[in-house]
């Protein structure tokens, strides 16, 4: 008896099988996040840090996120500002992937739209602005 996926099904097609791997890692992050304390003794988390004494951009964004994970947003905007809009980026991403996978369509934006080009490029300069006005500050951890 042949076994076929139809359209409408759940099944672990080839196609699905990224977004299933995807779904299953923000998943697992989620949790790794809620449940992970990273120490604030001083000690840098960043492998440039460590490697030449200067902050990068995304300094502080783990204990960050581990933080809203936790459920403590002051905490998490002492650490870096941009940490509720990753989250809510990351949430947004694991809710499409999972309706698109109960659903079997793609609730994803293309990515290679102007519009979504235009955000990137947006939140990529203001990132770095902020990096560097926390460099200039010496607010960088």
């Amino acid at each position: 008896m042949n076994s076929t996926t139809t359209p409408g099904s759940t099944g672990s097609s080839p196609r699905s099988r990224p977004r299933i791997a995807a779904f299953a890692a923000l998943s697992a992050l989620y949790v790794a996040a809620a449940l992970w304390r990273p120490p604030d003794d001083g000690l840098p988390l960043c492998a440039l840090k460590l490697a030449t004494g200067v902050s990068c951009p995304g300094c502080g964004m783990t204990r960050a996120l581990a933080a809203i994970g936790r459920g403590e947003p002051a905490l998490a905007l002492k650490y870096h500002v941009f940490a509720p809009i990753v989250a809510l980026a990351a949430v947004f991403t694991w809710a499409a992937l999972g309706f698109g996978l109960v659903t079997a369509r793609n609730f994803l934006p293309d990515l290679n739209g102007r519009r979504v080009s235009i955000a990137c490029v947006v939140f990529i300069a203001a990132f770095l602005a902020y990096w560097l006005f926390r460099l200039w500050r010496g607010t960088a951890p």
